[in-house]
């Protein structure tokens, strides 16, 4: 099933875009020490370099997937002003091409982008803020 697989490698992507981001820390931790240590740097650059060709492959293996099942609904929401390719991608992924939901609100409460009312009685009164609990 193209939706589970989709599913699977977003889940890997994840995966390597935290263990990247932790390659990228350590390198520059290296730099701040003064004096790195060639090899470790060397490593660390080619484990970077190993995981960005990971993570492209990734990424293109997901849009070939999904231009095959969901054409329409990529380039309809790649046309949505401040929604890229990733982001079309991962809502039609995450939504099964929107068929799990029948509203608008729902969706927005599975994202976690609906907006939280923080008071408590008469006393206290907090600013709307949006919910971060979802995907």
């Amino acid at each position: 099933d193209v939706q589970s697989e989709c599913l699977q490698l977003f889940r890997l992507l994840d995966s390597y875009l935290k263990h990247r981001t932790a390659t990228k820390n350590k390198m520059h931790g290296e730099e701040v020490l003064g004096i790195p240590s060639k090899f470790v740097y060397r490593s660390l650059r080619r484990n970077k370099k190993q995981l960005d060709g990971e993570i492209k492959s990734i990424e293109q293996k997901i849009l070939s997937l999904v231009k095959e099942d969901q054409q329409q609904q990529l380039t309809l929401l790649t046309s949505v002003p401040g929604i890229g390719p990733k982001t079309a991608l991962f809502l039609i992924v995450v939504t099964d091409g929107f068929k799990k939901f029948e509203s608008a609100s729902q969706l927005c409460s599975y994202v976690g982008i609906t907006p939280t009312i923080r008071e408590s009685g008469s006393s206290v009164r907090g600013r709307a803020r949006i919910s971060k609990v979802g995907n």
